[in-house]
């Protein structure tokens, strides 16, 4: 199957394939595949249910600031059953995870200033 025809495939079930990911598919279609077969891999059934998959993606995705993952992980957190609240609470897990990578990001910055108070 070719990466366009996949492609499709996916749009038919209701799927959105998002520009980056055609683009990718466009330049490097064995990369856009592996990307695919490792979200296959990843959302699979397994030991968490695919609402948490979901809501695990949608902080992750927040937190790395990737509005098409955030689109549709919001998408599929909702119809894989998550509630307005669950999502909500999702970033703000998000939100308090990437301001703690701040803090100790500037971590050395705080050190100098606190070496200077006197």
């Amino acid at each position: 199957m070719t990466i366009d025809e996949r492609f499709e495939s996916m749009k038919r079930t209701g799927a959105e394939v998002q520009k980056p990911l055609e683009l990718l598919g466009a330049l490097d279609e064995k990369s856009a595949h592996a990307h695919l077969d490792a979200k296959a891999a990843a959302f699979a059934n397994g030991a968490l249910p695919l609402k948490y998959k979901a809501l695990a993606a949608l902080a992750a995705a927040v937190a790395l600031d990737s509005s098409p993952c955030i689109a549709n992980n919001t998408k599929l957190a909702k119809k894989s059953g998550a509630t307005k609240a669950e999502i909500m609470e999702a970033i703000a897990v998000a939100k308090f995870a990437k301001s703690a990578t701040v803090l100790s990001a500037a971590a050395p910055a705080l050190e100098w200033l606190a070496s200077q108070e006197g």
